[in-house]
């Protein structure tokens, strides 16, 4: 009889996957992350386009001033103190002056809080109008806003929230114009609200506040910077916008310089990049047999929480997961052959911690928040097209670990015709990454 594993017994080649869209990392982390409003301090860099504009920051919820309804819902959520971004970028959206803002804003840094807080501080709940406008790439993200927005402003007499999605949830006046303060929604929806031509209508000519929050997301929506501008034609000139992005890439800078006008930004400065939370260490190889005997010590050896291994090609992910799950260990698998609902079962699987190693390839390299990873091996050295390290993948690996301020550990596995790659990356980010030793191991 034909033995069924021997494909286990030799290493797969096949050919590099490239990583997923924004929109999927986007619905990833909504699914490895639930709450919103878990925080995580980092240091921010400040540009201004207007250099006489006062900066200001605080260190108390205090300090800015906020309505008293308001400071005591914050209070009631559990917030004491404000995260960075918060301490900077709140005394500045409140002040007299209204500026606008772009602000760089991964998972964990309090962007979420930061703008329901600067949405409810301008409402006035007397008027029952829509004030504050935010749009958002998915349905599930307006609706956990409006969650989190709607606890935040319990004490806050007369305020009202509206999801604007395919099943929206809005409250009208006898002409259908919507008489939320609060409207947070998809560009699909709000385009047409904006339009009032249907039952439900949206009068834009008194806002006070217009958010784009994960604007790199919805620059992959068909049609959004259509809407979007269509919708910046109709604000009256006093309102204020705000810009949320967590990459900051070409695309992304240019649509916020021409959709934003002089805006105050704040940046992830350069030194935040995950290399400070992450000790980073690398073995040396013949062949996979060396590598797979590593992996199963090291995974032994080290208190894993959760860890995520990278692979080069799709076929080695599923070698690996087929060699691992056969020796006893529970893992999944993502790659880009998987449908979304298997992407969200193996994603499912994985926080809940039914499983504790996630095999991949570059298709999460980047993006994806996930707490409790405090263990990268780089199965395969990520390359570039013409050989040479890869050094941007490389940083978006490793730092699937050490996210929300936490520690990780980056193993690189590596054959000795491979050494080149880890001398590219020592050069390029100014590091060393020694040889995982045994006292190395046990100290970890």
């Amino acid at each position: 009889m034909e033995n069924t594993t021997d494909w286990l017994d030799t290493e797969p080649e096949g050919e590099p996957e490239k990583p997923m869209s924004r929109a999927m990392v986007s619905c990833i982390n909504k699914l490895l992350n639930p709450y919103l409003v878990d925080t995580f301090d980092v240091d921010l860099e400040v540009r201004r386009m207007d250099p006489d504009h006062p900066l200001h920051s605080v260190k108390s919820f205090q300090e800015m001033n906020l309505p008293l309804p308001l400071l005591k819902g914050i209070y009631s959520m559990g917030f004491y103190k404000p995260s960075m971004i918060q301490e900077r970028a709140l005394p500045c959206l409140i002040s007299s002056e209204y500026p606008n803002m772009i602000a760089q804003s991964q998972s964990g840094t309090g962007k979420t809080a930061t703008l329901l807080m600067a949405m409810l501080a301008r409402v006035d709940a007397t008027h029952n109008f829509c004030q504050c406008l935010c749009l958002v790439p998915t349905r599930e993200l307006a609706v956990q806003l409006v969650e989190v927005g709607r606890q935040m402003a319990v004490h806050m007499e007369g305020v009202k929230f509206c999801v604007a999605t395919r099943e929206p949830q809005a409250s009208t006046d006898d002409d259908g114009y919507v008489t939320d303060q609060v409207v947070i929604g998809t560009p699909g929806t709000i385009a047409g609200w904006l339009r009032q031509m249907g039952p439900v209508r949206l009068d834009a000519s008194c806002l006070k506040m217009f958010v784009l929050d994960e604007a790199d997301v919805l620059l992959e929506v068909e049609g959004f910077c259509n809407i979007a501008m269509r919708a910046k034609q109709r604000l009256p000139r006093s309102c204020q916008i705000l810009l949320f992005s967590a990459t900051f890439e070409d695309d992304v800078i240019e649509f916020a310089h021409e959709f934003v006008p002089n805006p105050i930004e704040f940046r992830m400065k350069r030194n935040q990049l995950p290399l400070r939370n992450i000790r980073q260490y690398h073995l040396e190889f013949q062949d996979w047999v060396d590598k797979y005997n590593a992996l199963t010590e090291i995974y032994g050896g080290f208190d894993v929480g959760q860890a995520i291994i990278f692979c080069a090609t799709r076929k080695e992910a599923a070698w690996l997961e087929g060699r691992m799950t056969m020796d006893g260990h529970r893992v999944g698998m993502m790659s880009g052959d998987l449908d979304v609902s298997r992407r969200e079962a193996t994603i499912h699987e994985f926080r809940q911690g039914n499983c504790r190693v996630l095999i991949t390839t570059n298709l999460c390299a980047r993006g994806l928040d996930i707490p409790q990873v405090n263990l990268i091996i780089n199965w395969n050295m990520p390359t570039d097209a013409s050989g040479g390290a890869d050094c941007e993948t490389y940083l978006h690996r490793i730092g699937r670990s050490g996210r929300f301020g936490k520690g990780g550990v980056a193993v690189n596995f590596i054959t000795s015709e491979e050494k080149y790659l880890l001398q590219e990356l020592e050069s390029h980010f100014d590091i060393t990454i020694p040889l995982l030793t045994n006292e190395d191991l046990f100290e970890l």
